[in-house]
């Protein structure tokens, strides 16, 4: 065994250990990140799914750090995997990692995830539609129009934004982010607030402002942050913001306030 790859399991073994030495922790993962052993990845695979296995968060930030710098993009793979778990931590280094690797081959990024966008597994699904919205294709809209009926209202949620990528080049998309509005799930149609907020197309503020009057208290309070993206309210969009600021719920009318306030000449 070479000293790389027992350096490594010594790290997995701490990893897994919660009463590890941090400071040992943090010396073996800069050795190993020095080293860049392209003969340790098929190792570091193994130790990456044994440490998402184990709900391990913080064993998977490590391990995919170092699988990351080792491996490069030809990684992707493995660490796009070891994303779709949901371990409770916020990934933000490995949402980093992922979305520069995408960026810099997006034909090999696109190999991987377009078959992951309509597999069987809701995880991989999720995850590659969330990453397909980093490299869009004009041709994403007919995956991306049924991925919006997906059984799973995560999946239909991160759709929402993948589908926002391509606002600036085709009318469709808008209107399959309208249709949204009116997804049965509120997170789906928070997230499509939030796009056509971004979008700012005049003929959608119909269907924005049908939603001041939704169950969902979140829904209203996203219905004035949409709106407060848009240019100065024209009369229809200042009166639902009227609406809103008598809303009996706190958070709606603090959200319609800032709209008003942000609107302002």
């Amino acid at each position: 065994m070479s000293d790389t790859a027992a350096q490594l399991d010594t790290l997995a073994a701490a990893l897994a250990d919660p009463d590890s030495d941090l400071d040992r922790i943090a010396d073996l993962e800069r050795e190993l990140l020095a080293a860049r052993d392209r003969d340790l990845i098929p190792r570091l695979q193994e130790h990456l799914v044994g440490a998402v296995d184990a709900g391990n968060g913080y064993g998977r930030h490590v391990l995919s750090g170092i699988l990351a710098a080792t491996a490069g993009s030809r990684g992707l793979p493995e660490l796009l995997w070891a994303f779709a778990h949901d371990l409770g931590d916020d990934q933000d280094s490995l949402t980093a990692t992922l979305t520069d690797f995408a960026r810099q081959d997006r034909a090999y990024t696109r190999g991987i995830i377009l078959p992951w966008a309509t597999g069987a597994d809701p995880e991989l699904r999720r995850t590659a539609l969330w990453l397909l919205g980093y490299v869009p294709e004009p041709d994403d809209l007919d995956l991306l129009a049924g991925a919006a009926q997906d059984p799973d209202d995560r999946v239909r949620s991160v759709t929402v934004g993948t589908i926002g990528s391509h606002t600036k080049t085709t009318a469709r998309a808008v209107d399959l982010l309208t249709a949204l509005l009116r997804d049965p799930s509120p997170q789906v149609r928070v997230s499509a607030l939030s796009s056509l907020g971004f979008a700012r197309r005049p003929r959608t503020l119909p269907a924005i402002h049908r939603l001041a009057a939704d169950d969902s208290a979140r829904v209203r309070a996203w219905v004035a942050i949409a709106l407060s993206r848009f240019p100065a309210p024209e009369p229809a969009s200042s009166a639902v913001l009227d609406l809103l600021a008598d809303d009996p719920d706190a958070f709606v009318r603090k959200e319609a306030a800032a709209a008003r306030k942000k609107l302002a000449p």
